[in-house]
């Protein structure tokens, strides 16, 4: 990529330390957006702050808990004192799942991701709207998983979380798209992260029918289309990169 297609415009994208988040903020930045790095992992957010900077892109960072409604609020103040507007958000940010079955699942375990994975987005979502009303292309993108649409029945935190946000994806676009604020969500599939466990890797790629995990940039791509002017006709709706992991409806 590299077209210019985001110019002028501001993204957030938590979770973007690392792994996926950071290749979402990488490729709106080449994309022209300024983008401003939101996680809880101060030296790694540092760090790919610095690396997107080398790179050109205008980017910087805020320490940032998506639970913690302060949190939130603080980041869009931050942003909008940083760039004077707000276009694009991305709720990319995840608590790592524990596979359990429900007779094991931890209570507090439990309630530990639902504040992130759904709460989060919630939170942070509500903050962002007065500046995303204003902007002259509003997105919000949601990062759910492929498990949000079909559940392996473990991990009854992260699968409920998966699909609860999907279901708030759905809601917010409804009641937004009279503002304008077209509102998405991208399902990856099996991505080669630290959340894909070593000695489950093998496992996962004979599941795919294309025989390799995804990478963060499959991830990033769609975002950015969602991003873009391209799907300026599009809300309410899931892409899903899964390499055909998971063939939804037919």
């Amino acid at each position: 990529m590299n077209s210019g297609s985001l110019a002028g415009r501001v993204a957030i994208v938590t979770g973007a330390a690392r792994g996926i988040g950071a290749e979402i903020a990488r490729t709106l930045g080449l994309e022209g957006a300024r983008v401003v790095l939101a996680d809880i992992d101060e030296d790694e957010l540092n760090e790919t702050r610095s690396r997107l900077a080398s790179a050109g892109i205008v980017a910087t960072s805020c320490l940032t808990d998506v639970s913690a409604k302060a949190d939130c609020e603080a980041l869009i103040a931050a942003t909008v004192r940083e760039f004077d507007r707000l276009d694009i958000l991305v709720n990319n940010a995840g608590r790592l799942f524990t596979l359990t079955g429900l007779e094991d699942t931890d209570d507090d375990d439990f309630h530990a991701i639902m504040a992130v994975n759904v709460y989060g987005p919630l939170c942070l979502t509500r903050a962002a709207l007065p500046y995303l009303r204003n902007s002259e292309a509003p997105r919000v993108i949601f990062i759910s998983s492929q498990w949000g649409q079909v559940p392996d029945g473990h991990s009854y935190g992260y699968m409920t979380s998966k699909a609860a946000q999907l279901g708030l994806m759905k809601t917010m676009a409804k009641e937004f798209a009279s503002d304008g604020i077209l509102v998405n969500a991208v399902t990856p599939g099996a991505i080669g992260t630290r959340m894909v466990p070593v000695d489950r890797v093998a496992g996962e790629i004979a599941a795919i029918p294309i025989k390799r995990l995804g990478t963060p940039a499959d991830i990033a791509g769609p975002v950015s289309f969602l991003a873009s002017d391209c799907a300026s006709f599009i809300t309410g709706q899931v892409i899903a990169p899964n390499g055909g992991a998971l063939i939804v409806g037919v």
